[in-house]
């Protein structure tokens, strides 16, 4: 059977500044609820108890089966919060703009974002597709305060631009950026790979631990000083079988003959930290950088 959907209007001003707690919305959770009874799931408006309905014309149908559930929301909503939190399987699509905290803890299933996200996209995440045309803040894919993971699964493509500390605390999974970074990219990163089309920003990679690997196929901010170059490198194998899978993993990356092959310019650290993990920088957009073996 194809699949169900569930269409969410919102009624309310979209410079409306008390923040929706919508964590209990996922097709986890309303899979085999009427509209109806949708609406009258409660929610945090700031500090106050509502229902989904105050705020929102809910119409259409569910699945009994979450995985062939959609939820879509129509319109901007970024004073939204922790829509599809912990989700596991199923679609949200959101037409607009959202608000923090979208997909945190994700486990399955796909969320879509036509337009920005805001703060902490995705973060903690363990498995599932997150698709963003749009920017989205900082801390996408990062570890909350005092955890020690960050995304532990899954991907995040995300077409435009992307804060601070993306991906901080990351142990595994993939990360394509279309656009810019900001600072801090893979900081404190385990594991997982990370790939910045546009310009990847300063402390790329700082205090990277075991493994993991980013790659800037625009221009990079230079590494840091823990960061030691380890040679150029082109046509390795690994690259090209990554990038290939990437290909077929996520619906719309696709790389060039010239990005598989390279050369790339190849830093390892971070060694102020005791990390392994690597840096590989497109040598054709990355000239301007300084590099003298083994850092001597």
């Amino acid at each position: 059977m194809p699949a169900t959907k569930l269409v969410f209007q919102p009624t309310f001003d979209p410079a409306e500044k008390i923040p929706l707690d919508l964590k209990l919305i996922s097709p986890d959770t309303v899979a085999g609820k009427t509209a109806d009874k949708i609406g009258k799931i409660k929610i945090w408006h700031g500090n106050r108890r509502t229902t989904v309905s105050k705020f929102f014309n809910v119409s259409g149908k569910t699945d009994k089966a979450a995985e062939k559930t959609i939820l879509e929301f129509v319109g901007a909503i970024p004073q939204v919060r922790h829509l599809g939190q912990d989700m596991t399987t199923g679609t949200i699509s959101v037409k607009g703009d959202v608000g923090m905290h979208l997909g945190t803890r994700m486990k399955g299933g796909v969320i879509e974002v036509k337009g920005n996200a805001d703060h902490w996209l995705g973060a903690e995440m363990s498995g599932g597709t997150i698709r963003v045309t749009g920017n989205v803040g900082d801390k996408a894919a990062s570890s909350y305060l005092g955890s020690k993971y960050g995304m532990n699964g899954g991907n995040l493509h995300i077409k435009g631009n992307a804060g601070h500390e993306l991906g901080m605390g990351m142990r595994r999974g993939i990360i394509v950026v279309g656009g810019n970074t900001a600072s801090y990219t893979g900081t404190r990163m385990l594991a997982g790979t990370i790939i910045i089309r546009g310009q990847l920003g300063e402390r790329a990679g700082a205090a990277m631990g075991y493994k993991g690997t980013i790659i800037a196929l625009g221009k990079a901010k230079p590494p840091m000083p823990t960061h030691l170059f380890n040679g150029e490198y082109s046509d390795m194998v690994v690259l090209r079988l990554l990038m290939d899978a990437i290909e077929k993993e996520i619906p719309g990356v696709t790389f060039t003959e010239k990005e598989k092959i390279g050369p790339y310019l190849r830093f390892t650290g971070d060694f102020g930290s005791g990390g392994r993990g690597e840096l590989l920088f497109i040598k054709s957009a990355n000239n301007h950088l300084k590099v003298r073996n083994n850092g001597s």
